[in-house]
């Protein structure tokens, strides 16, 4: 063989072994820490990353209005809300979408410095609504009904653990009118990967004489606690919290709205 096509051929193997190494590394090292971290670890993993990640306090931002894939679902289902229930409000970027459409949103967020930001900018906009502070995957103890709930974007899937989840969304309930309508977006998966094969096992080795936040497949590390659903997966758990999934959407993001 000519030595320009060796060069070509070994350059292209070389891409393709540090791919799959790079993939093996990733998967590997997302593994080792799920199977050694708790919840504190993975609730102060998530603070880190939101106090040093500008982007969710860039007021351009959080006045920028509802994502492409927000807004035919809020448009249809909330457009005859007055008021709104809103988990997971960050800097409050919803919470002024639903208030140019006329909706005051209670708005609570588990992070002090989105909870500090969002506030000051509500008060700016003059919104009549607000963000408090609200302990992570805990509702608030000021129970009252909603025209609607929002969980904020993508925030569902930020909850390590199937019986949480479940647990979380059982005690939405009370926050329920008859007509009420429940918004959860999520990350999602088409298929399982090989990738969660190897997180979960390499996770599921280092946990063993844990009791208790085992790893399922579908979670990931990126450096933050992710868990990625299936379509059955996610349906399956909102069935289980004996809500009813209406719509369903995974264009562009996983999207559903439930009733009760």
């Amino acid at each position: 063989m000519k030595w320009y096509k060796l060069v070509a051929r070994m350059s292209h193997a070389s891409f393709r072994f540090l791919k799959k190494l790079t993939y093996f590394l990733d998967a590997l090292s997302s593994g080792f820490w799920l199977g050694i971290m708790g919840a504190k670890s993975i609730a102060y993993s998530d603070e880190l990353y939101y106090n040093n990640t500008p982007y969710y306090t860039d007021e351009k931002y959080n006045e920028s209005g509802f994502f492409d894939w927000e807004k035919p679902f809020i448009e249809k289902y909330f457009h005859n809300a007055k008021n709104i229930l809103l988990i997971a409000a960050g800097g409050g970027r919803e919470v002024i979408a639903l208030s140019k459409m006329g909706i005051k949103a209670d708005g609570y967020e588990c992070n002090r410095g989105l909870v500090e930001f969002g506030s000051s900018l509500l008060k700016k906009h003059d919104t009549g609504s607000s963000i408090k502070y609200l302990a992570r995957n805990k509702v608030p103890d000021d129970i009252k009904q909603y025209d609607g709930i929002i969980i904020g974007w993508g925030a569902y899937s930020l909850i390590r653990g199937h019986e949480t989840r479940i647990g979380f969304l059982n005690s939405l309930k009370p926050f329920f009118k008859p007509d009420t309508f429940l918004m959860v977006s999520f990350i999602y998966s088409n298929r399982r990967s090989r990738k969660d094969k190897i997180i979960k096992q390499v996770s599921d080795f280092l946990s063993f004489f844990r009791k208790k936040d085992k790893t399922e497949t579908g979670d990931r590390l990126v450096p933050y606690f992710i868990h990625y659903f299936s379509e059955e997966e996610i349906k399956s758990e909102f069935a289980r919290a004996g809500l009813k999934v209406i719509d369903y959407s995974g264009t562009g993001y996983g999207c559903l709205i439930a009733r009760s």
